[in-house]
């Protein structure tokens, strides 16, 4: 027998991967944009495998959140135009309340007693507004609302700027993201990471990332889920031979629009630059621009990852990933009835992957490369 075929027959079988999706949309609240972007033009919206239509009510200015589609003929009543706080069928002029509930019918003695749609509730806070999903049918649960961001609240940052990017991917893939110490360097370009712990308590999961190097100072990270959906980040970086300091938040978000596709909404906020205080037009444009220059190895990096990469059910982990396996067991939660989610989810556990220290030789060479141009600009 050649020495081939005996290095082939003890040769382990091709590992076979697995690719099944979700049979149900996850539960939780799901941002939907900022609340400067809905107005009291109803709104369409792909979401959850069907059409929603959000408008603000002129009675309220409240957002509201309602299934897409006239029941009495179908017509999609995004189409249509705003009355108090009802939506108006372009149809027909049937009027459905905010709750759902047919209210008015120009032309009937009698509202039939089925006229009744599915209103979906929504919340307003962080200057971002949300919609509640139960695949179940489920209220909010109220120790899921999403908490108020202190740092948003505070003056001298711009509105948020979210741009929107429909995924052909299930949104799992984009939340493996938060275990993954290992993405960092070929994917965003970062030279090392030097501190990387994940935190994992009830329905939230937290990354907690450092990078330490002479190019940027201090980089410090830190992001945390509430939900399948919203992901809030705050970067803060010291400076150093390449970067200056930046401040700045950001949003990782994503909304199913089917079993096998999301849309991807990635928000950022900036300090206000000098010059720019009143100008609020001014502002947007700004964050825009800082967007575009994160456009290679920012969040939208990711992008090219997830839209042709496969869902794998079963990844081959080895002893420098993060916790893929338990942060999966965190999201599982979110695709069961709530009295299939197992107590120990609620326990807080910390999982502290920083060690060994991670490096990228080619991107810290790069890094270096750029210090030497900007040292002989400046000589």
């Amino acid at each position: 027998m050649s020495e081939a075929n005996i290095i082939a027959r003890d040769l382990p079988p091709p590992y076979q991967i697995e690719s099944s999706l979700p049979t149900r949309y996850p539960r939780g609240w799901f941002c939907i944009g900022a609340g400067y972007e809905f107005s009291g033009e109803p709104t369409m919206l792909k979401y959850f495998g069907t059409s929603l239509v959000a408008y603000r009510g002129e009675e309220t200015n409240k957002l509201y959140v309602l299934d897409g589609y006239c029941p009495h003929m179908g017509a999609n009543l995004a189409d249509g135009c705003v009355k108090g706080d009802s939506v108006i069928c372009p149809f027909h002029e049937w009027s459905w309340g905010s709750d759902g509930i047919c209210d008015d019918i120009p032309y009937a003695s009698a509202i039939p007693p089925r006229a009744r749609i599915k209103s979906w509730p929504t919340m307003e806070i962080n200057q971002l507004v949300y919609v509640w999903n139960d695949p179940d049918g489920g209220p909010p649960i109220p120790e899921q609302a999403i908490p108020e961001d202190p740092t948003v609240q505070e003056d001298g940052w711009t509105p948020w700027v979210i741009r929107r990017v429909p995924i052909p991917n299930n949104a799992r893939e984009l939340i493996d993201n938060m275990a993954d110490k290992a993405h960092f360097g070929p994917v965003h370009g970062l030279p090392a990471v030097d501190k990387f712990i994940n935190i994992c308590e009830g329905h939230t999961f937290t990354q907690i990332q450092e990078t330490n190097t002479e190019f940027m100072g201090k980089a410090e990270s830190t992001a945390t889920y509430y939900g399948p959906g919203y992901m809030i980040h705050h970067q803060k970086m010291n400076g150093g031979t390449i970067m200056e300091e930046h401040n700045f938040m950001s949003l990782v978000m994503n909304v199913p629009t089917s079993m096998d596709s999301f849309e991807f909404l990635a928000g950022f906020k900036e300090r206000i630059p000098e010059g720019m205080e009143d100008d609020r037009e001014a502002q947007i444009a700004y964050v825009e621009e800082r967007m575009a220059e994160a456009e290679d190895r920012g969040v939208f990096a990711d992008m090219r990852i997830w839209q042709n990469k496969t869902p794998i059910n079963n990844p081959i982990l080895c002893d420098g990933d993060g916790p893929v396996t338990r942060l999966r067991q965190w999201y599982e939660q979110f695709l069961v009835p709530t009295d299939q989610v197992p107590v120990s989810l609620k326990q807080r556990k910390v999982y502290d992957k920083s060690e060994p220290r991670l490096e990228w030789p080619a991107n810290l060479a790069a890094y270096q490369e750029m210090a030497d141009e900007m040292k002989s600009l400046n000589d």
